[in-house]
């Protein structure tokens, strides 16, 4: 399971438990499952992890994992599978971590007016990923220069 992404219709997934675990968004609050919402399921190592328009949900070891369950009527696997690697070719930091100084540039050089396509190359991520982690950080996304997301193409994965 090294290095391997799988694409999932944007839906609630219902994540089991193999014991009770803290709830990330209460940690006072122990569970056996929990829903998130998300599109991308990555595994690196012994590690898999959400993320919902580039933006990490949650992150788990696979021990601690009894199942992962998409919820809904249309809730359905997508086909495409592709490695890390794979997309890292064209976004060389794509479903990596943002470290807290990547949070501190990238809301500086936003302030001082470079454009999502200049940080999305800048940071080697998605356009989607930044405009996800502006908006995560409180940031004004649609601020001077920047057309309306609703305007914008979304970035197709290079397969």
């Amino acid at each position: 399971m090294f290095g391997m992404i799988v694409t999932m219709a944007g839906s609630m997934v219902r994540l089991r438990f193999t014991d009770f675990l803290a709830d990330p968004h209460d940690p006072d609050v122990m569970r056996r499952a929990l829903e998130v919402e998300a599109d991308v399921m990555t595994f690196e190592g012994e590690t898999a992890t959400f993320w919902l328009k580039g933006v990490e949900v949650c992150s788990y070891p696979v021990e601690v994992l009894a199942s992962v369950e998409m919820q809904g009527k249309h809730a359905v696997a997508d086909s495409r599978k592709y490695t890390v690697e794979d997309v890292r070719k064209q976004y060389r930091n794509a479903y990596q971590k943002w470290s807290a100084e990547d949070d501190e540039r990238l809301l500086d050089m936003h302030d001082t007016g470079s454009s999502i396509e200049e940080l999305a190359e800048f940071f080697g991520r998605q356009l989607s990923a930044i405009r996800s982690r502006l908006d995560k950080l409180g940031a004004d996304v649609e601020g001077p220069g920047v057309p309306p997301a609703s305007s914008q193409q979304p970035v197709q994965p290079p397969f």
